[in-house]
């Protein structure tokens, strides 16, 4: 009985699934791990065709219950460094996907699946999500980036608060303190992710993946080193992007209308 992981697409858009048996929650372990960077790995071969990343799961009670307990029975304080760095190290990859990624959050996302859903850029929830940093429980400290990502989204003193006391959020207190980014109905959730898709699919898609480059720098350089940056991203959107062909449209539509009033 274990976790799997599925990658399909539909309209350039790629979903990423966790799926378990029945009744059970979605955990991470090494193998699950191994699965996803792989997807990720594909993901990026494909980012030149695709719009965005949806990741989700399959079971309507449990987005991701974090690490596996067999890998939780057997760790050790000789063992839990390595289990550490991989999960960071795809965390980190998931992150860096060059397009924008949403995780879809029903029921609960603890310990490492919170960490999983906040190493994507946004995260949708429906009115059964749950979410909880609850490592401190079993003698711990978050893994996978969790403490750093759950400060950069709501501040350090409610990423305190929430660490510290392990307790759970549910999803209108998780929209009103920054820790999710939209929350509704479940039955509302496909048609939010289409309305996100659809607007950003309209956009160029080399000028969204220099923008997610640019803001995961932003809070770690200076205003003047986020000057250049900016500069170098613009001067690649205009000589290998679309720009110079969105600028050509946009102004022909422009005196087209003043022509034709």
């Amino acid at each position: 009985m274990r976790t799997e992981v599925t990658l399909s697409y539909v309209e350039a858009i790629a979903h990423l699934a966790l799926s378990a048996p029945e009744g059970k929650p979605p955990t991470l372990d090494y193998r699950v791990i191994e699965e996803l960077d792989a997807a990720c790995a594909e993901i990026e071969s494909r980012a030149a065709t695709l719009v965005a990343v949806v990741l989700r799961s399959h079971s309507p009670k449990f987005f991701c219950a974090g690490a596996n307990l067999n890998v939780m029975e057997t760790i050790t304080a000789d063992t839990v460094g390595a289990w550490v760095h991989r999960g960071h190290q795809l965390m980190n990859r998931l992150e860096a996907l060059p397009l924008p990624v949403v995780a879809l959050v029903e029921g609960y996302a603890l310990g490492g699946g919170l960490e999983l859903a906040m190493a994507c850029d946004l995260i949708f929830a429906s009115e059964t999500a749950r979410f909880g940093q609850t490592e401190a429980k079993l003698g711990l400290v978050t893994g996978w980036g969790g403490c750093y990502r759950l400060a950069r989204r709501i501040g350090l003193a409610r990423a305190k608060e929430l660490a510290f006391t392990a307790r759970i959020v549910e999803p209108d207190e998780a929209s009103r303190i920054g820790l999710v980014d939209w929350t509704g109905p479940s039955i509302d959730l496909p048609g939010r992710v289409r309305a996100f898709t659809t607007a950003v699919a309209a956009n160029s898609r080399s000028a969204v993946r220099e923008t997610k480059t640019i803001l995961a720098t932003c809070s770690e350089v200076s205003l003047a080193e986020n000057a250049q940056i900016e500069a170098d991203a613009s001067q690649r959107c205009l000589s290998s992007g679309d720009a110079t062909q969105r600028l050509a449209q946009f102004f022909a539509t422009r005196r087209a209308a003043k022509t034709n009033p």
